[in-house]
């Protein structure tokens, strides 16, 4: 397992507490003869937010959709709030799957459907027996706290690339995840709306006290939201600490980073 840095006090003080929600000890994952991950350990707390940076092509995507259950890893232990993934049975592994939010780097909204649309599309598979008032209650909230609540009738192709970001956000929150899963959540944007959504991501950790695990390229976007940062190298967690930590690294791959 690998060591922690941390530079706030929450991380700290949960760290101190024990308080872990996933943890991941000697993961591996292949496609072919590629090794994508070589050997991953890591943890996250609860309430922090974790960013993890690497060179494109170095598994950062996977290691989250292993998290979600999108990709089967091969070998490795993967436990998430308190379980061990490849111990339990399917039902309890979908109830545990329901605990994890997970915004897509493209949103992966359905066009065809208004903001409203999207939202209860997901909420009647997961809550099949809830109320038209409760349902609308959901959607009203979650929209209010991502900054949409005017566009509740707009067509996705009506929203700003921003505006896609939030709803995305809106439909992973909706349930009131324990962990999120974010994948590259400001690629594509304009550098104010990437300031935006950094900032929302941090309203979400503080609305929510959710746990979570950030893949980005953008060392601005780390720089905002990171309690802790770790860096994938050749498929292992090559370093871990704090952004000032890490910025000042005496490695200079790993400095070539924050520069």
């Amino acid at each position: 397992m690998i060591a922690n840095a941390t530079s706030k006090t929450t991380e700290h003080d949960n760290k101190q507490n024990g308080l872990v929600v996933v943890e991941m000890e000697h993961l591996k994952k292949s496609f072919g003869n590629n090794r994508v991950l070589r050997d991953i350990n890591l943890v996250l707390h609860k309430g922090e937010n974790l960013v993890v940076l690497g060179k494109s092509g170095t598994g950062k995507s996977v290691l989250i959709k292993c998290i979600v259950g999108l990709v089967d890893f091969d070998e490795g232990e993967l436990v998430i709030l308190g379980r061990n993934i490849s111990e339990v049975e399917d039902k309890e592994l979908i109830e545990i799957r329901k605990k994890i939010g997970f915004l897509f780097q493209s949103s992966a909204l359905y066009d065809s459907m208004t903001v409203r649309e999207n939202l209860e599309f997901s909420l009647r598979r997961q809550l099949r027996s809830i109320s038209k008032e409760g349902l609308s209650s959901l959607i009203k909230e979650a929209l209010h706290n991502v900054g949409l609540a005017t566009a509740i009738e707009m067509m996705p192709s009506e929203l700003s690339g921003g505006m896609r970001k939030r709803l995305g956000l809106a439909r992973s929150l909706i349930l009131k995840p324990e962990i999120m899963l974010y994948d590259e959540p400001t690629t594509g944007l304009d550098p104010i709306t990437s300031k935006e959504i950094s900032n929302l991501i941090l309203d979400v950790q503080k609305m929510y006290n959710t746990s979570s695990i950030i893949i980005t390229h953008d060392i601005e976007c780390a720089r905002r939201t990171a309690n802790r940062i770790i860096v994938i190298k050749d498929g292992i967690c090559a370093a871990e600490g704090s952004y000032i930590d890490l910025a000042n690294s005496a490695d200079a791959w790993i400095r070539s980073f924050f520069e």
